[in-house]
């Protein structure tokens, strides 16, 4: 008899979302034009969803998801203790990239090319460490979360999920979040949305994401940086 398994959608489109953007930034940096601070800005503006994203991410598994995991698995202890402290780690990852964005803005053409390397490789080491990261969860929480955690129980944390989401979170993280998903999975996330926010999803904020999206080095699809 197959075991019933909760819906992970949102947290593992999540967890796409991760793998995709941070090689994605390198494939945006190698397509900006040297000196093009104004592109690198952009870039940014981009980067900064998704480090909104990741951070929620991350500060939401830490206060709701993982108490309930240990409730009903109390072995993952050691486990979470071990993520909570990866968490830590990476925010640091991240301070040294936004550091690396943030000189690029300004630096002139002839510097711009050893500044780009210098930064890819930062984001090329965050890469590997988060990818790390995932793995740990997806082989010890997701199992938990998915067949351990009982229904109502799972019932409860999505609630306490929407409740921590607001309207503008939806507005500027959602995008981003559903941009790459199947057909299944963005009409399970749509349809948790109340029929006046979709409908602002669709005519408004999805709209606006994939604009800045267009704006960037590369484009709506960059080429795979070498």
């Amino acid at each position: 008899m197959s075991v019933a398994r909760n819906d992970m959608t949102g947290f593992m489109l999540t967890h796409d979302l991760i793998r995709r953007a941070v090689p994605e930034l390198s494939e945006r940096l190698t397509a900006a034009e040297p000196g093009d601070g104004a592109a690198v800005r952009r870039i940014v503006r981009w980067w900064g969803v998704f480090t909104t994203i990741l951070n929620r991410h991350h500060e939401v598994e830490d206060r709701l998801v993982w108490p309930v995991a240990i409730a009903a698995a109390p072995g993952l202890a050691d486990a979470v203790t071990e993520i909570e402290g990866q968490h830590a780690t990476l925010d640091g990852h991240l301070e040294h990239i936004d550091a690396g964005l943030a000189g690029l803005s300004e630096a002139l053409a002839d510097t711009w090319h050893e500044r780009v390397a210098a930064l890819r490789e930062t984001v090329a080491v965050f890469d590997a460490v988060l990818e790390e990261h995932l793995i740990l969860e997806e082989r010890t929480l997701v199992p938990a979360l998915e067949t351990t955690v009982g229904p109502q129980a799972f019932a409860a944390l999505g609630a306490a999920l929407a409740r921590d989401h607001s309207p503008q979170s939806v507005a500027t993280e959602m995008p981003m979040v559903v941009a790459h998903a199947g057909e299944a999975q963005r009409e399970v996330m749509l349809g948790r949305m109340p029929a006046p926010v979709r409908q602002r999803f669709l005519t408004e904020w999805e709209p606006r994401y994939q604009e800045l999206v267009d704006s960037l080095p590369g484009g709506r699809h960059p080429a795979r940086a070498a």
